[in-house]
């Protein structure tokens, strides 16, 4: 293993080859640099972007080079630094409060919306100190980013000036969500902890880096494109038994009590912030316990790279071998987090050839492999399947298969939970998965019964046509 943090800054995973990685900037400031640093976060709309864009890993790329077009316009006084959907720019000052200019977000793709917000952060003490006074201010920054990214109404960027319109402005359940997304480098470099080593995110130790994808070769003779993805990170799932027992806890939920403080009590924001950053720094490091967990399972079938955030992407030659591995994750983490997989079958060089038991064909869809980018797709529209099927029994909820219809049961599952969304309405929690499947209905199509595909024909009405 290296050390938790590096100088010069290695390589931030899935970004463009100039930008470096978010903390090993910040632990360059905090080891000395400068008595105070000004810190501006800009994030993405990156959910907005994918929608767009009709594909995950296109719109994470679109949203990752637009944050590189801003940061190379940044100036030289700035340090750009990459970290997820967000850049942090950070510079050394030798005085009080100074408003930093406009941020160039003209720069960036003039399609993908970005929000920002700066704050001022005295640097004292040790190494220790200011690595934490730094993170959090990084925790603050990110939080009045988002909020305006997403609202007309803090008009002001300074962190604690937007912030302070929190309880006006926001139920507790979206103050909470605010909480809940962060700029947060689990393990906080602590020098007790191993760090990544080479080739592992930085933040994920363990856990092959993201670069590593695009050089990866699986193996001749096929196999298949896996991607997992945590379900319900934000608020949990709920059993869709009778009993409606609580199955994961969901980042948003553990920090909704202290939301509904901020905004009941009037909680001060220093003490807000004091207590929000160690509950959302734990949960990002049960991430990547459970990360860990799943690349740990399928060691010698195949590998899997920290691409999504609470997700991995790559190749395994064992269908059965990935759903053991999110099977013993979700065991690993219970309780907490949950994640499922989707997989699609591809070919290793150019043999045509699928593995055995893949599937594909099934349905009426065509035989053989279309190649990587094909595999991906296919993969990210099975693991659409498995979020339609989180909190029931039945096993395509941990892995589907791209290519294998759905039985009876699972397919109604799937479809009541596509209908009831479709009946909440656009604006509710989760509508994306509607969009989702109504720009994919034909692969729904291929997968569900004829009666289900009726129902969900029903369910989208003209919804998604044209995209």
């Amino acid at each position: 293993m290296t050390a938790a943090y590096c100088w010069p800054p290695r390589h931030a995973p899935g970004f463009p080859p100039d930008c470096a990685d978010a903390g090993d900037v910040l632990a360059h400031f905090a080891g000395g640099e400068g008595r105070a640093a000004t810190v501006v976060v800009v994030t993405s709309a990156l959910r907005a972007s994918v929608e767009d864009c009709g594909d995950h890993e296109a719109g994470l790329d679109r949203v990752r080079r637009s944050l590189a077009g801003i940061g190379r316009a940044a100036g030289a006084a700035w340090h750009p630094a990459y970290y997820g959907k967000d850049l942090v720019l950070v510079r050394a000052v030798e005085h009080g409060p100074q408003a930093p200019a406009p941020v160039p977000l003209a720069a960036g793709d003039g399609g993908v919306r970005h929000g920002w917000a700066w704050e001022h952060v005295p640097l004292t003490g040790g190494a220790g100190a200011r690595r934490t006074a730094l993170l959090r201010a990084c925790y603050a920054v990110a939080m009045a980013a988002r909020l305006r990214r997403d609202r007309p109404d803090p008009a002001r960027h300074r962190a604690a000036d937007a912030l302070s319109e929190v309880p006006e402005l926001l139920a507790p359940p979206a103050a909470a969500a605010l909480l809940a997304g962060v700029l947060v480098r689990p393990l906080d470099g602590h020098p007790a902890r191993p760090g990544a080593g080479d080739g592992e995110d930085p933040r994920l130790p363990g856990v092959p880096s993201a670069d590593g994808l695009a050089a990866w070769v699986p193996p001749r003779g096929g196999g298949l494109y896996a991607v997992t993805d945590v379900h319900d990170i934000e608020w949990g799932t709920v059993s869709r038994g009778a009993a409606g027992a609580r199955l994961t806890e969901g980042n948003a939920r553990a920090l909704l009590p202290l939301a509904t403080a901020w905004q009941r009590d009037r909680l001060p924001l220093d003490e807000v912030l004091r207590r929000g950053y160690p509950l959302r720094a734990r949960r990002e490091a049960l991430l990547a316990g459970h990360l860990r967990a799943i690349s740990d399972g399928i060691a010698g079938c195949g590998r899997l790279f920290a691409t999504l955030g609470d997700g991995l992407s790559g190749t395994v030659r064992d269908a059965e071998r990935l759903r053991d591995a999110v099977a013993g994750a979700n065991r690993w983490s219970a309780g907490q987090l949950h994640s499922g997989a989707g997989a699609a079958p591809l070919v290793g060089g150019s043999a045509t050839d699928v593995p055995a038991g893949a599937g594909v064909g099934a349905g009426g869809l065509v035989p053989g492999a279309a190649g990587l980018d094909a595999a991906r797709r296919r993969a990210h529209f099975s693991l659409h399947v498995t979020k339609t099927l989180k909190g029931t029994e039945h096993p395509q909820r941990l892995l589907h298969v791209y290519g294998q219809p759905l039985p009876a049961g699972p397919a109604a599952a799937a479809v009541d939970f596509l209908a009831a969304l479709a009946a909440a309405g656009p604006g509710a929690p989760g509508s994306h998965h509607v969009a989702h499947a109504a720009r994919r209905r034909e692969e729904w199509r291929r997968h569900l019964p004829a009666e289900q595909f009726a129902r969900l024909a029903g369910v989208l009405g003209g919804a998604g046509a044209g995209k």
